[in-house]
């Protein structure tokens, strides 16, 4: 058995709650981590090209998503905090693993977020000036991929027991990453790349609800346009490969299952509906192009999500880990607790999203 000792102490919920709660939360903590992403990557082009003349509405659309990433760091740390607990209860063995084996880059992660945090708020703060601070967004994007990398090899390395004691031997201090796993890359470059697509959604709902200036905001249904349209046909492509690198009994064993066979065409169909939104706001105006864009994000997100639970369970079943088969002793009193102020969290989590999202932009356009 590769795996460590079951946890004697049992499951305080039914495995499927703590599947949903999972679910969720790390599609919300997706849609954030794209957001960053994204929004890293503009605000430093856009500030890039303007950098001598802060004048213009291309530097007022790069100042404007400047002062709104530290807000969407903290939902990004925040909303980060649950799935990666849920994970834990339920995989625990092989995450705690695989987490100790690369020990010195899991530990790095705290002041790579802490270092790409501090940056944005020095890149706010020169926005705010009509200063130029697209290197700093820079060093804040590097950052913020670096630890994406380090998640992306921690999350493949816990569904490979086989190379964990050699691994181990090669390095028992934990400062080694290893880069043999086929399936790393393309989901790394899935969680990257995705990015546009979904900011290009997020560039629509600013510029049709937002108070920035009608520049801005003409400059930013535009770019929005573009990137959810062709950035959902490139996530497409991304979800092809992705599937394509897993091995053959995940990939027979997922188009077989009962709930996540589906997922993968889900998330196929909202991806293109994304580019559909995106392509039909080039040419409609109004609220229902950047609307459907979003929703078909969000919806895109979760079924990626769903179909990446799928390739764990799966994986880790084909190598004697069955996340199903744990003991549990429910406490309802304390889970309905739970539930109730877990909504409640959702819900103050929306209102102040949808403040952030009123709020006026800095920058004054010519």
């Amino acid at each position: 058995m590769p795996f460590p000792t079951l946890d004697p102490i049992p499951l305080p919920a039914p495995v499927w709650l703590f599947k949903v709660l999972h679910i969720v939360t790390l599609a919300l903590h997706f849609l954030t981590v794209y957001l960053m992403v994204g929004g890293l990557t503009l605000a430093a082009l856009w500030n890039f090209c303007t950098r001598r003349d802060a004048n213009t509405p291309l530097y007022g659309a790069s100042a404007d998503i400047a002062r709104r990433l530290p807000v969407v760091m903290t939902y990004l740390v925040n909303l980060g905090i649950p799935p990666l607990l849920f994970a834990q209860v339920l995989y625990g063995r092989a995450l705690y693993t695989s987490s100790i084996l690369i020990g010195v880059y899991w530990l790095s992660v705290i002041f790579l977020l802490t270092g790409a945090y501090y940056l944005l708020y020095v890149a706010a703060r020169r926005a705010e000036h009509g200063r130029a601070f697209w290197w700093l967004s820079l060093l804040s994007l590097v950052g913020v991929a670096y630890v994406g990398r380090i998640y992306s090899t921690n999350l493949t390395l816990m569904l490979r027991p086989e190379v964990w004691l050699d691994l181990y031997r090669a390095d028992a201090l934990g400062a080694q990453l290893p880069t043999d796993d086929p399936t790393t890359f393309p989901r790394f470059f899935f969680m990257m790349l995705t990015s546009f697509a979904v900011t290009g959604a997020g560039l629509l709902m600013v510029a049709q609800f937002s108070r920035v200036e009608a520049a801005g905001r003409l400059f930013m249904g535009r770019w929005g346009g573009w990137l959810a349209g062709i950035g959902g046909l490139l996530s497409i492509g991304l979800g092809f490969w992705v599937y394509s690198v897993q091995p053959a009994i995940v990939k027979t064993s997922l188009a077989n299952h009962g709930f996540y066979a589906w997922s993968l065409p889900g998330f196929l169909v909202c991806a293109a509906l994304l580019s559909l939104f995106g392509f039909l706001s080039l040419k409609l105006t109004g609220w229902i192009p950047a609307v459907g864009a979003a929703g078909a994000g969000f919806l895109a997100t979760t079924m990626a999500v769903i179909a990446r639970d799928g390739i764990r369970d799966l994986t880790l079943l084909a190598k004697g880990f069955d996340v199903w088969q744990q003991p549990v002793a429910a406490n309802w009193q304390v889970v309905i607790i739970f539930l109730l102020l877990f909504v409640a969290g959702l819900g103050v989590i929306g209102w102040m999203v949808y403040v952030f999202a009123k709020v006026k932009g800095i920058a004054r356009h010519a």
